[in-house]
C-alpha cells in the first residue's frame, strides 16, 4: 500500500503510509491474541469452574502463548501472501460453522418473552457509533495490493470480481450475524462477544468458540504480513533476506504477545487506532484517486473525468470527518468512564478474565 501511495503522492508519503500500516497492524494484532485468551478462558471456565486459571497449565498467558507459538508463529514467515491461502481457507471455514450456529441457536433457543427489538436509532450520534464498527469490520485496503501481487493472472477487471464477491459474502455474513443474534437477545443484550450469550455447556456452542480462536490463528498471520512489510519498506531493509524476515518476524510477535499477556486493557489505544481504519478506508484512497485524476491532461480531466474528481473530493472529506469522530470519542473514553453499558462495546470486555 505504501508504495503504491508513495507512486501517486510523493516519496515523502512513502514513510507516512508506511507507519500507519504498521501501528494499526501491530494493533489488530495485539487484538487477535486478546480474542484467543477470551476463547479458551470461556471454554476452560465451562467444563473445569472458574478457579482453571489455579492450574498453570490451564492459565491465560500459559495457553496463549503456547497456543500462539504452535499455531500462529510458524505461518508468520512466508515472504508472499499467497502462502496463507490454505490457512486462510480453513479460517473461513470456521466463521461459516459459527453462522451456522447462531441461526440454529435463534430457532433452538425456548422464550416465553419475545425480546425487546429496536429497527430504528434514536439520534444521529448512535448512526455515527455504528461506524467505527463498521470501518473495522470492512477494513482490508492493507490485504489488497499484496493479493493482487500474488495473482497468476493480474487482470484488473477479475481482481475487482473478487473484491466485490468477497465484500458480498461478509456483508451477508455480517447481516445473518446481526441479524439472529439481535433477534436471539434483544436491544440492549447482546454480548460484545456473541457466543457469551449462549450459556449452555452443549459440544456445538464449545466448538464454535475454538473456531473463533482457530480464525484469529490464521488471521494474525495475514495482518503481519502487511505490518512487517511496511516496517521493513521504512526502513529500506531487503525482504528478500532471509535472516531480516525472520528476526523481524520474531521481534513482532514476542512483543505482541508480551503486551497481550501483560497488558491489562489495552482498550484506549485500540479505540483510538480506529480512526486509522476509516483513513484506510476512506482518505487515502480518495487522496489517490484525486492524484490519479491529476496526472490526466488538464484538459481531458476537466472535461471527462470531473464526477471522479469530487466524489475523490466528498470520499476524502467525510473520511477526514469520520477519522476526527472516532478520535474524539476514543479521547472521551480515556477521560471518563461510561455510566451506562454503551449501543456498541467496544475491546474493553475482550481482557476481562473468568477466572475468580
Amino acid at each position: 500500500m505504501q508504495d503504491m501511495f508513495a507512486g501517486l503522492c510523493g516519496s515523502k508519503s512513502f514513510a507516512f503510509c508506511g507507519i500507519c500500516v504498521a501501528i494499526y497492524s501491530f494493533g489488530c494484532c495485539l487484538t487477535f491474541l486478546i480474542i484467543i485468551g477470551d476463547q479458551f478462558d470461556r471454554v476452560f471456565a465451562t467444563y473445569y469452574g472458574l478457579d482453571y486459571c489455579h492450574t498453570w497449565y490451564l492459565s491465560r498467558p500459559f495457553v496463549t502463548a503456547l497456543t500462539s507459538i504452535i499455531f500462529i508463529l510458524p505461518l508468520c514467515f512466508f515472504k508472499r501472501l499467497d502462502g496463507l491461502s490454505y490457512a486462510s481457507s480453513v479460517g473461513c471455514i470456521t466463521i461459516v460453522y459459527v453462522l451456522w450456529l447462531i441461526i440454529y441457536k435463534s430457532f433452538d433457543v425456548k422464550t416465553d418473552a419475545v425480546p425487546p427489538i429496536k429497527i430504528w436509532p434514536d439520534n444521529g450520534y448512535e448512526v455515527l457509533q455504528i461506524i467505527p464498527i463498521i470501518c473495522f469490520a470492512y477494513q482490508s485496503h492493507m490485504t489488497a495490493i499484496p493479493t493482487y501481487a500474488c495473482m497468476k493472472d493480474r487482470n484488473l477487471c477479475k481482481f475487482t470480481l473478487c473484491a466485490v464477491i468477497s465484500m458480498l459474502i461478509c456483508y451477508g455474513a455480517y447481516s445473518v450475524v446481526g441479524y439472529f443474534g439481535y433477534v436471539t437477545f434483544g436491544s440492549g443484550k447482546v454480548p460484545s462477544d456473541i457466543l457469551q450469550g449462549y450459556t449452555d455447556k452443549s459440544a456445538i456452542v464449545t466448538v464454535a468458540i475454538i473456531a473463533i480462536a482457530v480464525k484469529n490463528f490464521t488471521t494474525y498471520p495475514i495482518v503481519l504480513y502487511c505490518g512487517r512489510d511496511a516496517l521493513l519498506g521504512i526502513f529500506d531493509a531487503n525482504l528478500d533476506q532471509i535472516g531480516v524476515r525472520v528476526i523481524v518476524t520474531l521481534i513482532w510477535f514476542v512483543l505482541s504477545l508480551v503486551i497481550a499477556i501483560l497488558v491489562p486493557d489495552i482498550s484506549p489505544v485500540i479505540n483510538l487506532l480506529g480512526s486509522l481504519s476509516a483513513m484506510f478506508i476512506f482518505v487515502l484512497p480518495g487522496i489517490c484517486l484525486m492524484q490519479s485524476m491529476f496526472l490526466i491532461e488538464p484538459i481531458t480531466y476537466l472535461n471527462k473525468y470531473r464526477l471522479l474528481i469530487v466524489f475523490a473530493i466528498f470520499l476524502t472529506s467525510f473520511g477526514a470527518f469520520m477519522c476526527g469522530v472516532i478520535f474524539m470519542e476514543a479521547l472521551e473514553d480515556l477521560q471518563k468512564s461510561p455510566v451506562k453499558p454503551p449501543l456498541v462495546t467496544g475491546f474493553r470486555q475482550l481482557r476481562q478474565s473468568l477466572c475468580v
